[in-house]
Protein backbone atom coordinates (compact mmCIF):
# COMPACT_ATOMS: atom_id res chain seq x y z
CA UNK A 1 0.00 0.00 0.00
CA UNK A 2 3.18 2.47 0.11
CA UNK A 3 2.73 2.54 -3.51
CA UNK A 4 -0.61 4.07 -3.51
CA UNK A 5 0.77 6.93 -1.38
CA UNK A 6 3.68 7.98 -3.17
CA UNK A 7 4.12 10.85 -4.66
CA UNK A 8 4.43 9.32 -8.28
CA UNK A 9 0.96 7.49 -8.18
CA UNK A 10 -0.76 10.96 -6.98
CA UNK A 11 0.51 12.67 -9.97
CA UNK A 12 -0.63 9.66 -12.18
CA UNK A 13 -4.29 10.04 -10.57
CA UNK A 14 -4.36 13.45 -11.00
CA UNK A 15 -3.13 13.35 -14.94
CA UNK A 16 -5.77 10.71 -15.81
CA UNK A 17 -8.68 13.06 -13.88
CA UNK A 18 -7.60 15.54 -15.84
CA UNK A 19 -7.58 14.05 -18.96
CA UNK A 20 -10.72 12.63 -18.46
CA UNK A 21 -11.91 15.98 -17.29
CA UNK A 22 -10.72 16.92 -20.78
CA UNK A 23 -12.07 14.28 -23.03
CA UNK A 24 -15.69 15.02 -21.14
CA UNK A 25 -15.60 18.64 -21.78
CA UNK A 26 -14.64 18.44 -25.30
CA UNK A 27 -16.86 15.51 -26.06
CA UNK A 28 -20.02 17.82 -24.21
CA UNK A 29 -18.66 20.85 -26.13
CA UNK A 30 -18.75 18.64 -29.42
CA UNK A 31 -22.17 17.08 -29.10
CA UNK A 32 -24.32 20.10 -27.32
CA UNK A 33 -24.70 22.00 -30.12
CA UNK A 34 -25.92 19.45 -32.30
CA UNK A 35 -28.05 18.01 -29.38
CA UNK A 36 -30.04 21.39 -29.17
CA UNK A 37 -30.42 21.81 -32.70
CA UNK A 38 -31.88 18.23 -32.90
CA UNK A 39 -34.35 19.21 -30.21
CA UNK A 40 -35.30 22.18 -31.83
CA UNK A 41 -36.14 20.61 -34.94
CA UNK A 42 -38.22 18.08 -33.39
CA UNK A 43 -40.16 20.87 -31.33
CA UNK A 44 -40.64 22.37 -34.36
CA UNK A 45 -41.61 19.53 -36.35
CA UNK A 46 -44.10 18.28 -33.51
CA UNK A 47 -46.11 21.66 -33.53
CA UNK A 48 -46.23 22.06 -37.35
CA UNK A 49 -48.03 18.62 -37.30
CA UNK A 50 -50.22 19.51 -34.34
CA UNK A 51 -51.72 22.76 -36.13
CA UNK A 52 -55.37 22.16 -36.59
CA UNK A 53 -56.41 22.23 -40.73
CA UNK A 54 -59.00 24.98 -41.11
CA UNK A 55 -61.67 23.16 -42.79
CA UNK A 56 -62.02 26.28 -45.51
CA UNK A 57 -58.78 24.54 -47.42
CA UNK A 58 -61.01 21.44 -48.50
CA UNK A 59 -63.63 23.57 -50.13
CA UNK A 60 -64.16 22.77 -53.33
CA UNK A 61 -65.60 25.07 -55.41
CA UNK A 62 -69.51 23.87 -57.13
CA UNK A 63 -67.88 24.51 -60.77
CA UNK A 64 -65.83 21.71 -59.94
CA UNK A 65 -68.57 19.81 -58.71
CA UNK A 66 -70.34 19.65 -61.96
CA UNK A 67 -67.07 17.94 -63.75
CA UNK A 68 -68.66 14.41 -62.95
CA UNK A 69 -70.50 13.28 -65.17
CA UNK A 70 -72.43 10.10 -64.59
CA UNK A 71 -74.19 9.78 -67.88
CA UNK A 72 -70.83 8.60 -69.02
CA UNK A 73 -71.08 4.54 -70.59
CA UNK A 74 -68.11 2.54 -70.73
CA UNK A 75 -67.67 0.84 -74.56
CA UNK A 76 -67.82 -2.56 -72.94
CA UNK A 77 -68.60 -4.88 -70.17
CA UNK A 78 -65.83 -4.70 -67.51
CA UNK A 79 -64.30 -8.94 -68.08
CA UNK A 80 -62.71 -10.68 -65.36
CA UNK A 81 -60.82 -12.81 -67.73
CA UNK A 82 -59.69 -12.10 -71.03
CA UNK A 83 -59.01 -14.17 -73.76
CA UNK A 84 -56.25 -14.12 -76.98
CA UNK A 85 -58.59 -13.24 -78.88
CA UNK A 86 -59.61 -9.88 -76.88
CA UNK A 87 -55.93 -9.20 -76.29
CA UNK A 88 -54.86 -8.97 -80.01
CA UNK A 89 -56.07 -5.65 -81.04
CA UNK A 90 -54.54 -3.84 -78.01
CA UNK A 91 -51.29 -6.23 -77.39
CA UNK A 92 -48.11 -4.47 -78.86
CA UNK A 93 -44.52 -5.97 -78.47
CA UNK A 94 -42.55 -4.39 -75.72
CA UNK A 95 -39.79 -5.35 -77.90
CA UNK A 96 -40.47 -3.58 -80.61
CA UNK A 97 -41.20 -0.47 -78.33
CA UNK A 98 -37.82 -0.42 -76.77
CA UNK A 99 -35.91 -1.24 -79.71
CA UNK A 100 -37.82 1.79 -81.65
CA UNK A 101 -37.30 4.04 -78.46
CA UNK A 102 -33.77 3.65 -77.65
CA UNK A 103 -33.17 3.75 -82.26
CA UNK A 104 -34.85 7.40 -81.54
CA UNK A 105 -32.59 7.79 -78.23
CA UNK A 106 -29.58 7.15 -80.15
CA UNK A 107 -29.93 8.86 -83.30
CA UNK A 108 -30.82 11.80 -80.61
CA UNK A 109 -27.55 11.25 -79.39
CA UNK A 110 -25.59 11.29 -82.72
CA UNK A 111 -26.93 14.46 -83.86
CA UNK A 112 -26.16 15.96 -80.85
CA UNK A 113 -22.86 14.95 -81.14
CA UNK A 114 -22.23 15.92 -84.74
CA UNK A 115 -24.37 18.95 -84.39
CA UNK A 116 -20.75 21.68 -84.10
CA UNK A 117 -19.42 19.49 -87.27
CA UNK A 118 -19.82 21.69 -90.60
Amino acid sequence: MAWMSSRGMKIYLLAVGAVTLLAFFVTLGVMLPGYIKYRKSRVSSTLASTKKIDMSRFFIPESYKHLRDESWQPFRPDKKLWTSDDIKPYWQDPEVLILEYLEKQNENLINDLFKDIP
